[in-house]
């Protein structure tokens, strides 16, 4: 019982400090989104809204723990990489560098596929689509997910790049920057183009994109850091200057209750009405490789 009680305070503590970082980093990004809006900004009402989902989630995955951590100790001790090139990774700050960019990398091909399958297969999509049902996309749309979205992430992206990587490859730092950070950048409400450079990083405007409402852009963008992967499987499409689409979902049937959002993802408001996958089945044409 008491190891029961003293996990359960851990948990409260953990997700506590998760809590206070996400308000403080969608508050911080909300000066900037207020200072220069791609769009119009609908204040702090959809804001609270995705705080309250991340709240439910990080309740789903505490009940979820035990089992990914059993998975987390079934990885093999010494990683792919780590066999095939011992001793590679060179300590201080350049080896850090190192080793953040390729575990990132590494995430990224199998965030891709796992995100592209996401919007392909319905059975996936269900749980997907409650990210992308924001009208008003905005930093704090990047705690907008489903506990059913953040498992499908967890065994199809976080487990193979550890299973290549292992699992303290990333500097603490590095890790803060990847997956605390780089989210809500991506997703802000900000007048903010990274020019040529959006061939190498991804980008609030090329993002958005990605989360676009209209058909057209569907079926792009599935890179979370680096949209050569969209390049290489003939999903990039590049933003045309000052081109800041309209987000959200065409004929959305998702939940719209936070409780519902993060446990119910996949019921529909509307019995009547099926959600389609967020895909365009039309090849991408080449010229989009071209737009800035």
């Amino acid at each position: 019982m008491n190891d029961f009680l003293h996990y359960i305070i851990q948990v409260f503590q953990g997700n506590a400090k998760e809590v206070m970082i996400a308000v403080m980093m969608t508050g911080g990004v909300w000066l900037f989104e207020r200072w220069r809006p791609a769009v119009a900004d609908p204040g702090l009402g959809g804001r609270w809204h995705n705080i309250k989902v991340f709240i439910l989630l990080l309740i789903g995955l505490a009940f979820a723990a035990p089992l990914l951590n059993r998975c987390a100790q079934l990885l093999p001790s010494i990683s792919l990489l780590e066999r095939i090139v011992p001793d590679w990774q060179s300590k201080g700050i350049v080896g850090g560098i190192l080793a953040t960019l390729i575990y990132a990398f590494i995430w990224d091909f199998f965030q891709y596929w796992t995100h592209r399958l996401e919007h392909k297969y319905a059975a996936l999509w269900a749980f997907h689509r409650v990210h992308h049902s924001d009208a008003h996309m905005n930093a704090s749309t990047s705690l907008r997910q489903s506990v059913g979205g953040a498992l499908i992430g967890f065994f199809l992206a976080h487990i193979p790049a550890a299973i290549i990587c292992g699992g303290n490859m990333v500097p603490y730092l590095g890790s803060l920057i990847l997956f605390s950070g780089w989210g809500y950048f991506n997703h802000a409400n900000v007048c903010f183009s990274l020019g040529p450079f959006t061939r190498i990083i991804s980008g609030p405007q090329w993002h958005r994109l990605h989360h676009g409402k209209e058909a057209q852009y569907h079926n792009s963008n599935y890179a979370a850091f680096f949209p050569v992967l969209d390049l290489v499987f003939g999903t990039l499409r590049l933003p045309k200057k000052e081109e800041w689409v309209e987000t959200g979902l065409l004929n959305d049937v998702s939940p719209q209750n936070p409780l519902k959002q993060a446990f119910l993802s996949w019921r529909n408001e509307n019995a009547s009405t099926a959600s389609t996958p967020h895909v365009h089945t039309a090849a991408v044409p080449l010229e989009l490789l071209d737009r800035q």
